[in-house]
């Protein structure tokens, strides 16, 4: 990539299609009632980080009891992740213990916004070790758990399946990625809504602490409003939640069909920034 190369400007949009101002999308955002805001990324995307850091700023004024969740680190790493936040220990510990994301780096300016100003964070997914257990044997295999300590960091057991919609966006996925196997809503769709159901689960909690959860993930675990939306929904039918998708694509001033609805709020960045 030329450092002198230049993108398109990102493109704001409502979920209909209906194209408004960056000052109207982060207006919609402060002003919204909605307890629970899923922003979805491309984790490779960094206009998307930069938009998360900045929504968490504005909402960090207008709310006075915010927290941000996060995907990328486990209930594992949540007492580390708080000694951080405390400053107890430095970052170089922090990153050793927490099991952090290879890319880390992009979201450390939102812990170090949420360090500074003191808002709480969720650690809000399960370890890996239990996807890769549902990943092998199904999701019915964690259920005897639910008796034991790791009980506290999986959502409550046994947890609901994958809805139909999502199933098939998950193969239509896989498919166009060129992996056929008719297996694979069974053993990875499975541990993919482990992480949907521990997430919302997450979420909910953090609610019983905080009047606004700001929760980052990947756009395909709330687009359309399926896998965390629909989990956190059974979990609190009650809750407003507002979802936005900032999504790569060639173009980023037209929104496709395809794109409509994906999110209540959609941004489209330049997929050559990647």
């Amino acid at each position: 990539m030329s450092e002198s190369q230049t993108f398109k400007a990102p493109g704001f949009f409502l979920g209909s299609g209906e194209a408004i101002s960056k000052s109207d999308f982060y207006n919609k955002i402060e002003t919204s009632k909605a307890p629970v805001i899923l922003i979805g990324e491309n984790h490779e995307d960094a206009l998307a980080h930069a938009f998360e850091l900045e929504i968490l700023k504005k909402l960090n004024i207008a709310e006075k009891n915010v927290g941000l969740s996060l995907e990328f680190y486990d209930r594992e790493s949540q007492t580390v992740l708080d000694e951080y936040l405390a400053n107890l220990i430095p970052l170089d510990t922090f990153l050793s213990d927490s099991k952090p994301p290879v890319n880390h780096a992009d979201y450390q300016p939102l812990l170090d916004h949420c360090k500074a100003v003191h808002l709480p964070v969720i650690a809000a997914n399960c370890p890996r070790r239990y996807t890769r257990m549902v990943s092998k044997a199904g999701r019915d295999f964690l259920t005897p758990l639910s008796s034991t300590s790791a009980r506290y960091l999986l959502p409550p057991l046994p947890y609901e399946g994958a809805s139909d919609k999502y199933t098939q966006n998950f193969v239509d996925i896989m498919r166009a990625m060129g992996n056929t196997n008719p297996s694979v809503p069974t053993t990875m769709l499975d541990a993919q809504s482990l992480w949907d159901a521990t997430m919302a689960d997450s979420i909910h909690q953090g609610l019983g602490r905080m009047d606004k959860v700001v929760h980052v993930t990947g756009y395909f675990h709330i687009q359309y409003r399926l896998g965390t939306v629909e989990h956190l929904t059974r979990l609190r039918p009650e809750t407003d939640i507002l979802t936005v998708v900032i999504l790569p694509a060639e173009e980023t001033q037209v929104i496709t069909e395809e794109q409509k609805h994906i999110a209540d709020l959609v941004v489209l960045t330049d997929i050559e920034a990647l």
